[in-house]
């Protein structure tokens, strides 16, 4: 005999009742939390012609879209693997406002390659975006936002991660680094390549000042008072460079107030580095192997490709992949009652007076399969009553 066997691929699961009503109380929370600070939800579809989903920043996303044939217009169409990209274009294209734009959204994606590190293939994303503004003021805002919703679903154990990818972007500029060779330093220090990164560097034709400031960077990561005091150093490499500095400090003297966040500074880190512009930023749960819960940054130029350039920053987490972390939601537990699938006014009646009392009213087609102890709706002389089985 054949045994059929339903599975999923991996890295694509389901939710059963429990998790999936864990994770919509977190949503709704989330959410809710958007709006009380002024993002507007907007609910891009799942999928889009490639023209538009792989444009400009969103070009890093090819290796993980997974693409098909669209049967009605035989163009090229892709399941989104992040949202920001498709939130940029309703900001850009559709909505068109000037000033500054707030927007949030949730949905689920898409990934075509499997990272057990990274969480499921299918992360459902949430997340919000500010358009419209280059100064540290709105990445503040943003960074706010980040931690106020993480500890508003009760994570408050939290790390707050900075960095400035500029930073090395100047470096690589004054150096006058070719582009194989910025390309071969960005992969160095995505790996944290550290004795490939020393060869490296004693190889370059630079200035001592410059030459000082490759070594000191891989140094400038850990702790804010050691990190912004040897920062400093690279100030006086450009003017740029002492921009950016400040802009990061800023950051970090807004966010040193904050009780109970941790902040930890890393200029090395490039994460993004082809997507982002000038400041990154994630929060970890301390605790939990580092576990990181949310993460964003700069990301300004979106757009252009669809003829409005955006200064652009913002944030997003994965709600499935944080479920483990959050607990289940306190809910007062809800009275159950039958009711016989037949259709009566009277009992329709009595039903929706019972849904509008936060009663849950569940049809029954045997009354022998109700439990002992069940409470029910029955007829009797002519009127709706509960009785127990």
């Amino acid at each position: 005999m054949q045994q059929n066997i339903w599975f999923t691929p991996e890295g694509i699961e389901d939710l059963l009742p429990e998790e999936a009503k864990k994770l919509e109380f977190y949503r709704r929370q989330l959410l809710d939390g958007f709006e009380l600070s002024g993002y507007d939800l907007v609910l891009p579809p799942i999928a889009e012609f490639t023209d538009s989903l792989l444009t400009g920043k969103g070009r890093h996303l090819a290796v993980d879209t997974c693409r098909f044939t669209d049967q009605e217009s035989g163009k090229m169409m892709g399941v989104r693997a992040d949202m920001t990209p498709q939130v940029a274009r309703i900001a850009t294209n559709r909505i068109k406002q000037s000033g500054i734009q707030r927007l949030c959204y949730v949905g689920e994606v898409l990934k075509t390659r499997n990272n057990k590190a990274k969480g499921s293939r299918s992360p459902i994303e949430v997340g919000a975006e500010l358009f419209g503004h280059s100064g540290v003021e709105s990445d503040i805002e943003v960074i706010e936002l980040m931690v106020s919703s993480l500890r508003n679903i009760g994570l408050q154990d939290l790390t707050l991660s900075l960095g400035h990818v500029s930073v090395v972007d100047e470096l690589m500029n004054l150096a006058g680094l070719r582009t194989s060779q910025k390309e071969t330093l960005v992969d160095i220090l995505l790996r944290k390549a550290v004795p490939e990164y020393t060869d490296f560097i004693a190889e370059l034709t630079v200035t001592d000042a410059q030459k000082q400031a490759f070594e000191l960077l891989l140094s400038l990561c850990g702790e804010v008072p050691t990190v912004t005091k040897d920062m400093q150093a690279l100030a006086g490499l450009s003017e740029a460079m002492q921009s950016h500095l400040a802009h990061l400090q800023s950051v970090v003297d807004h966010f040193a107030g904050f009780d109970g966040l941790k902040i930890h500074m890393d200029l090395a880190d490039l994460r993004g580095y082809q997507y982002h512009t000038g400041m990154i930023f994630s929060c970890y749960a301390a605790g939990r192997k580092m576990y990181q819960l949310a993460r964003g940054g700069r990301y300004d130029g979106i757009g252009s490709e669809f003829g409005s350039a955006q200064l652009a920053t913002g944030f997003s987490l994965d709600l499935r992949g944080a479920l483990d972390l959050l607990t289940s939601p306190a809910e007062a537990d809800k009275e159950v009652i039958y009711a016989p699938n037949v259709y009566d006014a009277a009992l329709q009646a009595e039903i929706k007076k019972l849904k509008q009392q936060k009663t849950i009213v569940k049809r029954f087609y045997a009354f022998d399969a109700l439990e002992k102890g069940s409470r029910y709706l029955t007829l009797q002389d002519s009127q709706w009553i509960l009785s127990v089985k």
